[in-house]
């Protein structure tokens, strides 16, 4: 890969990371990567194995068509981030977050919002 294309990587990976709220060092943690290694592929020294990229993308919420080539794909959810959030708690958090979410459709199914589309989901 040359040099400019991991420059271009770095910095749609930098760009992603800051929209999302993350320090080098919270990214890498999610990612279980060291910030030094982040850094490095921000700024085009290094790049990532294929394991890494998956787990970067998940954890960003994005495709790796966009950190590799900056396309951008997907349906454009509005609950992306939210769901990505979800994602980032302890999964011995699970059964409570799922409660927490099922109460949630329960309060919409009753408040009558969307009800015909909030059944199809419950």
């Amino acid at each position: 890969m040359d040099a400019r294309t991991k420059l271009e990587i770095g910095r749609r990976l930098r760009r992603r990371r800051e929209n999302a709220g993350y320090t080098r060092e919270r990214l890498g943690e999610l990612c279980s990567l060291s910030p030094r290694f982040i850094a490095n592929i921000e700024l085009g020294d290094s790049t990532f194995s294929l394991d890494s990229l998956m787990t970067i993308c998940q954890v960003l919420s994005c495709s790796s068509d966009h950190l590799l080539f900056g396309a951008e794909t997907g349906d454009g959810s509005p609950w992306a981030d939210t769901i990505s959030r979800i994602r980032q708690f302890d999964p011995r958090y699970e059964p409570e977050i799922n409660k927490i979410l099922q109460a949630i459709v329960e309060l919409l199914i009753k408040s009558e919002i969307y009800p015909d589309d909030l059944h199809k989901i419950s």
